[in-house]
């Protein structure tokens, strides 16, 4: 299996201040990464919420669409993302591996039949 487990879960927010206060302040878990833009302004947190797994948070102005969740993405952590690539390119051309921009790790993104966005990355 190329999969080595379920890494995070991926949200909007349109307030990080009430998403730090309920997981950090009340909740107790730690912020292990904050993204910081070039202005070095605070647009997110990765969220260790226990045994190594992770919500990941991203300010956004609104939420589209009031009836919809904030879900975002959900994040597989794989083995070895070049090999996966490889395999997948053959059926998502698109594809492209990138590295983040303020944790730099190794991903790519690829649609489900639902067209939900499925990340895959490698620490």
């Amino acid at each position: 299996m190329e999969i080595k487990k379920l890494s995070h879960v991926c949200l909007s927010t349109k307030n990080l201040e009430k998403v730090r206060d309920f997981y950090i302040n009340i909740l107790k878990f730690k912020i292990v990464h904050e993204f910081i833009n070039k202005n070095k302004e605070t647009y997110g947190y990765f969220i260790n919420v226990g045994n190594n797994s992770f919500i990941e948070f991203f300010l956004v102005e609104k939420i589209e669409n009031s009836n919809l969740s904030s879900f975002r993405h959900l994040c597989f952590e794989v083995y070895n993302i070049d090999n996966l690539y490889k395999r997948l390119k053959k059926k998502f051309p698109k594809i492209k591996i990138k590295i983040g921009k303020t944790d730099g790790i190794k991903q790519f993104f690829v649609k489900d039949f639902e067209n939900n966005i499925i990340e895959f990355h490698q620490r």
